[in-house]
Parts: C-alpha cells; sequence; structure tokens
C-alpha cells in the first residue's frame, strides 16, 4: 500500500520517539508528507501561552527527526473526534499512534474509538 500523508499522534513523553521513528522509516520508503499532532484531552481551553509551549515542543521534536514535517498540529478535545476532523482536512491516510499495556489502558483505550472513527489507515506501535 501507497501512503501519501502520514499522521503521528505524539502525547510529548519521552516514548513519542518511538512512534515517531516507526512513522518516519515508513514515511522514508513511501517518500510521503509526514505530519506531527497533539491532541490535550484534559483541557477545555488553551491559554496563547499553553498553545504556545506545545506547538514548541511539537517544533522541537519536528526539528529532531531525521524526515522534513509538513505540518505540526496542537488541538483540545476528544482524541477519535480531533483526529477523525484532521484525517479528514489535511487528506491523511495513515494514522500512527503508541499504545501502553497497563492496567488502565485496558479500561479507558481510545484505540477502539480511534479505529471506528478514523477514516485511515491506523497503526498502533507497542509501547514499554
Amino acid at each position: 500500500m501507497s501512503y501519501k500523508h502520514i499522521l503521528v499522534a505524539v502525547d510529548l513523553s519521552h516514548t513519542s520517539q518511538v512512534v515517531i521513528n516507526k512513522a518516519v522509516s515508513l514515511a522514508k520508503s513511501e517518500n510521503c508528507k509526514l505530519s506531527f499532532v497533539f491532541v490535550d484531552v484534559d483541557k477545555i481551553v488553551l491559554a496563547p501561552k499553553e498553545e504556545q509551549a506545545l506547538h514548541g515542543e511539537l517544533n522541537t521534536l519536528a526539528e529532531q527527526t531525521d524526515y522534513p514535517i509538513t505540518d505540526t498540529i496542537v488541538v483540545i478535545g476528544d482524541l477519535h473526534i480531533k483526529l477523525s476532523a484532521i484525517v479528514k482536512e489535511k487528506d491523511i491516510d495513515l494514522v500512527v499512534c503508541g499504545h501502553h499495556h497497563k492496567f488502565t489502558s485496558r479500561l479507558f483505550s481510545s484505540i477502539p474509538k480511534l479505529a471506528n472513527a478514523v477514516e485511515a489507515d491506523l497503526l498502533v506501535v507497542y509501547l514499554d
């Protein structure tokens, strides 16, 4: 399968690099666009300084990546709803995200909602 635009959902933790590395290897093999997104699911509104700081963190990740990054996007809200909208708006055909195998992840995982909402391929990267 050939991809044109890959969206990487990161949580800005140290494990984000694992997800980014997987997406970069796919993007390089496909020679496609690559974008990063951070979805703040814990807030209703982001103050301008908070949004600027989050964009700064995403831009730092982008600068450290050995591949050109098309967009860095910061949004707030439900992960599956926001990613679904970005997929349609940016013509994304693959979403790459990470998943921790922890007890709370089993209870509150967003993966089933993502799989049902996002109209693109979904790659879930296992994170230790």
